[in-house]
C-alpha cells in the first residue's frame, strides 16, 4: 500500500515559506530524519496536516526528539552534562536568535514564520530537565504531573505552530489529548519498563484494569477538541485520535499480559486510518 502525499516537499517548502537553499537542504534533511524515526507521524503530518504547515510541524517534532534523546539517552553518568549543554544551546539561539547548530536554526525560522511562542519551547525544555533518565510517576498524581510538566507542553509545540491552536479552549483540550496519549504509551510500553525494574505505572491486576479504564475515560475526553479546532486541523487529529484507539484496543486485548509482553502499534491498521481520513479530506475539500 503506496502512501503518496499531494504536494512534493519542494512545493511544501515553498509554501512553508522556505525559501533560502540552505535552510531547504536543513528542513528536507529534516523531514527525512523523521520519516526514518517515526514513519507514522511522518505519514500523518505528509497526508493529512496543511502544507504550509508541514515542515515546521517535522521541524519542532524534530527538535522535540532531539530534546528528549538529551535527556533520555546514552550512559547515565554524563547525561545530565549533555543534556545541560543541549539546554544552553537552546537558551542561546532563542537569545541571540542565531545558532550555528542547524537544527536550532531550522526552529528559529519556525518559530519566526508561524508565530509560535518561544515561551512554549522554554516550558517543554524545561519540563524535559526534570525527565533525565527517569520516568517515577509511581502514584496518579506523580503520572499527572509528568502530563503537565512533558505531555501537554510537547502537544502544545506541536499543534502550536497553527495560529488558531493557541486559544485557551485549544490550550486546555489538549491537557485531555496528551493525558490519553501518554497513559496509552505507558501501558504500551509496560514491560519493557517493568524488565528494567522502572514501571511508571501501578500494574497489580486491579491496578492494570483501572490505568485502562483510566485511558479509554481520557481518549474519550480527548475527542471534545475538535469542534475548537481550525478546520484544516481536524483530519489530523482526528486520525491521531483513532490511531491510539487502535492502539488501546491492543493494549485491552493484552490484558494481564502488559507486564510481560509490549504491545507494538498496529502499523497496517493505522496505515489504514491515514489512508481513510485522507480520502475524506480530499473530498471535503474538493465539495
Amino acid at each position: 500500500m503506496m502512501v503518496v502525499p499531494s504536494a512534493s516537499y519542494r512545493a511544501v517548502l515553498d509554501r512553508a515559506g522556505v525559501h533560502e537553499p540552505s535552510m531547504r537542504s536543513t528542513y528536507q534533511d529534516i523531514a527525512r530524519k523523521v520519516r526514518r524515526l517515526e514513519p507514522p507521524y511522518y505519514a500523518a503530518t505528509r497526508l493529512l496536516a496543511p502544507s504550509w504547515l508541514q515542515p515546521h510541524i517535522l521541524c519542532v517534532y524534530a527538535f522535540a526528539h532531539a530534546t528528549d534523546t538529551a535527556a533520555d539517552s546514552g550512559p547515565v553518568a554524563g547525561r545530565a552534562h549533555r543534556f545541560h549543554a543541549w539546554d544552553t544551546a537552546v537558551r542561546a539561539a532563542l537569545a541571540d536568535r542565531r545558532t550555528d547548530d542547524p537544527r536550532l536554526a531550522a526552529l528559529l525560522h519556525t518559530l519566526e514564520r508561524t508565530g509560535l511562542p518561544e515561551t512554549w519551547v522554554g516550558t517543554f525544555v524545561d519540563g524535559m530537565a526534570g525527565d533525565l533518565g527517569y520516568r517515577d510517576f509511581g502514584s496518579e498524581a506523580g503520572f499527572q504531573a509528568y502530563v503537565d510538566r512533558v505531555s501537554h507542553p510537547l502537544m502544545l509545540l506541536l499543534s502550536g505552530v497553527h495560529p488558531g491552536c493557541r486559544t485557551r479552549e485549544v490550550v486546555r483540550a489538549l491537557r485531555d489529548a496528551a493525558e490519553a496519549a501518554q497513559r496509552i504509551d505507558c501501558l504500551s510500553d509496560l514491560a519493557d519498563d517493568v524488565r528494567a525494574g522502572r514501571p511508571c505505572l501501578p500494574h497489580t491486576g486491579w491496578q492494570l484494569r483501572g490505568q485502562i479504564e483510566l485511558a479509554r475515560q481520557a481518549l474519550g475526553r480527548a475527542r471534545d477538541i475538535l469542534p475548537f479546532l481550525p478546520p484544516e486541523l481536524v483530519p489530523v487529529m482526528t486520525a491521531f485520535l483513532d490511531v491510539h484507539t487502535l492502539q488501546l484496543r491492543a493494549v485491552e486485548r493484552a490484558g494481564p499480559r502488559l507486564t510481560r509482553t509490549t504491545v507494538r502499534p498496529p502499523l497496517l491498521a493505522s496505515l489504514k486510518v491515514l489512508l481513510s481520513a485522507r480520502r475524506q479530506h480530499m473530498k471535503g475539500a474538493l465539495s
